[in-house]
């Protein structure tokens, strides 16, 4: 009897841990699970928003467009532009432009002047370059230059005393006419003692004087 009684309470301590065992590897596959999920909503609102990406502000130059378009006027233009924009902010070319002296590809810059010449304007200076970029009156900013004005000055100065007609008539503003006009003068006259007495001659006052007097010398 009592070797019964030993046996049933053996059975009953080995089902009581079994019991116990199972219970508590349960309960903690449960919490196992709860802290998986409490982890995740952590890291969840943990992680930052992206952040909304500043818009870089455009800067803009201001720049002056005259002469052969159709709308000539002040603008303002998106720095990095090139006078090619401008033309077509400003209507686009007249009829009568010509573009063969402008380099469309040149970029803006604030307080530029950009002058559209005519073709009879650009066929009236041809013989004088210089004066179609760097006229006495304004200085167009969209020319093509390669040669600095200083350069042009010293290298190009046309005598008056002895240049011939066909030389004469490279300088700005200056026909056949005038060039012979002048070859006569000093012919009867004598040389030309300074650039001023070119203005002594028939035909030639203060308005051309001003047009070539940085391209002659005596």
């Amino acid at each position: 009897m009592k070797k019964f009684l030993l046996i049933l309470i053996g059975i009953s301590i080995v089902l009581g841990g079994t019991i116990f065992i199972l219970y508590k590897n349960n309960k903690e596959e449960k919490e196992e699970v709860v802290d998986i999920f409490k982890e995740e909503e952590k890291e969840e609102t943990v992680e930052e928003l992206p952040k909304e990406e500043k818009k870089e502000e455009v800067s803009t130059v201001i720049v002056d467009i005259k002469g052969n378009v159709n709308n000539p006027g002040v603008y303002e233009v998106e720095n990095g532009k090139r006078i090619n924009d401008v033309i077509n902010m400003a209507g686009g070319l007249t009829v009568d432009a010509d573009t063969s002296n402008i380099n469309l590809a040149k970029i803006v810059k604030d307080e530029m002047t950009i002058v559209i010449y005519s073709k009879e304007e650009v066929l009236e200076k041809y013989k004088s370059e210089v004066c179609i970029c760097d006229c006495p009156y304004i200085t167009n900013d969209a020319c093509i230059t390669e040669t600095s004005n200083e350069e042009n000055n010293t290298s190009n100065l046309v005598n008056i005393n002895t240049a011939n007609v066909d030389e004469l008539m490279t300088l700005p503003g200056l026909g056949e006419a005038k060039a012979r006009s002048i070859i006569e003068y000093r012919t009867k006259n004598g040389n030309f003692t300074s650039i001023e007495s070119i203005k002594e001659v028939s035909g030639i006052g203060e308005a051309i004087f001003e047009k070539i007097k940085d391209y002659i010398t005596v």
